[in-house]
């Protein structure tokens, strides 16, 4: 033990002593613990250690005024380094803390995948050679199943992520919801709109949208027609889609094909006719005509309707000529004419088919004789040819008809003062 040195205000502590000496090693430091001292009691600090053994008042007041070491208080720098350190070891502790929560996460995680169990207070977990993410719970909803099998019927594919995220957002959705949602809701209907396209068209025409099972309907309808008429170029989407936004019916549709195959296809004479006044157009032209009601149908209707009348006049052995014209001799009389009104003015004034048919063979059986007759009288009377016969038996004419009457009586006349008997030279009455 040091031995403690004698001041003229007193004996200096053993404390005291330890002080100086620290302050000539230049190294500041807190004072011993208390433990083990010299006196076996805590000690304080230097300022407070100096004991006046004698009890003279004038001995402290010396040991006052020399003002003896003490333990050096720590500068403010000292003191700043001190709580960096200290804040750096929170840190230090808050960091590990939180690894802790993350491994806790991942093993609850872990064990929530892996299926972990407990058995006599211990829990095993199975070993897996990779992380298992945590698997998010899905609610059990029958009309999921149900509106997939919907969709496949509407062959509507690739909504796999939409029905996935209607799932998140309406766990408990009827598959009646689900479908309003796919077809109405701009968040997932532009798969639906896509399928259904004739009915966005429709929509924005002020039209009101078809359900999907009768847009499904017409569809069925329209692929029938073209399958019976073997036209696979038609029996397409996109015709469907055509149809349905005009509002044409499958019937409407039966009728138009009908045209171009039972009206021209189906008829030689009709068929050769058409291909006379129209040769630029080819079966494809004609029946894509057909299935446009706005652009084409109407004039190809018109052109049919000609044709039509042509070949009534070609399966009497007569010309058809699409336009009007001009007036030519006959083959076998030189001063007798001949000319038409042209099939296209017919079918243009509202001539039918039918009409035609019936027109042409009544010209074919008055025409051969009207036009002997013509190159007989014709120095005195009007002829009676081709052009008066057509505008008498298809457009009802007085005059023309007035014309053949005349030549008729003529003849009758001319029979009745020969033979006295009224009769023809073949036995029989004129009468054309």
């Amino acid at each position: 033990m040091a031995t403690p040195k004698v001041t003229s205000a007193g004996v200096v502590s053993t404390s005291q002593q330890f002080a100086a000496n620290q302050r000539e090693d230049r190294t500041p430091t807190a004072a011993p613990a208390a433990t083990g001292t010299p006196f076996g009691q805590a000690q304080k600090p230097a300022t407070t250690q100096t004991l006046n053994l004698y009890g003279s008042p004038a001995s402290i007041a010396a040991a006052k005024a020399s003002k003896p070491a003490s333990v050096p208080t720590p500068s403010k720098s000292t003191a700043a380094k001190t709580d960096a350190q200290i804040n750096a070891e929170l840190a230090a502790v808050q960091a590990g803390l939180d690894e802790i929560l993350k491994n806790v996460q991942a093993f609850e995680a872990s064990y929530g995948a892996t299926g972990g169990t407990t058995s006599g207070g211990t829990t095993t977990t199975a070993q897996t050679t990779t992380p298992v993410a945590a698997k998010k719970e899905v609610i059990p909803n029958v009309a999921y199943d149900t509106i997939q099998k919907i969709l496949e019927s509407y062959r509507i594919t690739g909504l796999a992520s939409v029905l996935e995220s209607i799932r998140d957002e309406y766990p408990e959705a009827s598959s009646t919801e689900l479908l309003t949602l796919l077809q109405f809701d701009p968040r997932y209907n532009a798969k639906f709109n896509e399928r259904f396209a004739a009915n966005v068209a429709r929509q924005k025409a002020g039209k009101p949208v078809l359900s999907p099972g009768e847009y499904l309907k017409l569809e069925q309808a329209y692929s029938k027609v073209f399958e019976s008429y073997n036209l696979p170029k038609f029996n397409t989407q996109e015709y469907y889609d055509k149809f349905i936004i005009a509002d044409t019916d499958p019937t409407e549709v039966t009728e138009r094909v009908q045209l171009a195959y039972d009206r021209i296809m189906g008829d030689d004479a009709v068929l050769s006719t058409f291909k006379k006044f129209y040769s630029s157009l080819g079966l494809g032209d004609i029946v894509t005509g057909m299935l446009d009601p706005i652009n084409q149908l109407p004039a190809l209707q018109q052109k049919v309707k000609a044709a039509e009348i042509g070949g009534a006049a070609v399966r009497q052995g007569l010309i058809a000529s699409e336009l009007a014209t001009a007036p030519e001799a006959t083959a076998g009389y030189s001063n007798v004419t001949t000319s038409t009104l042209g099939a296209d003015v017919l079918a243009r004034q509202g001539l039918t088919k039918t009409q035609a048919e019936e027109g042409y063979q009544r010209i074919a059986q008055v025409l051969p004789t009207a036009e002997k007759l013509s190159s007989i009288y014709g120095k005195t009377e009007e002829q009676y040819g081709r052009l008066e016969a057509e505008q008498e038996q298809l457009q009802g004419l007085a005059s023309a008809a007035r014309k053949r009457q005349r030549i008729s009586e003529l003849e009758a006349a001319q029979f009745k003062k020969s033979s006295g008997l009224g009769k023809g030279a073949l036995g029989t009455t004129t009468n054309i």
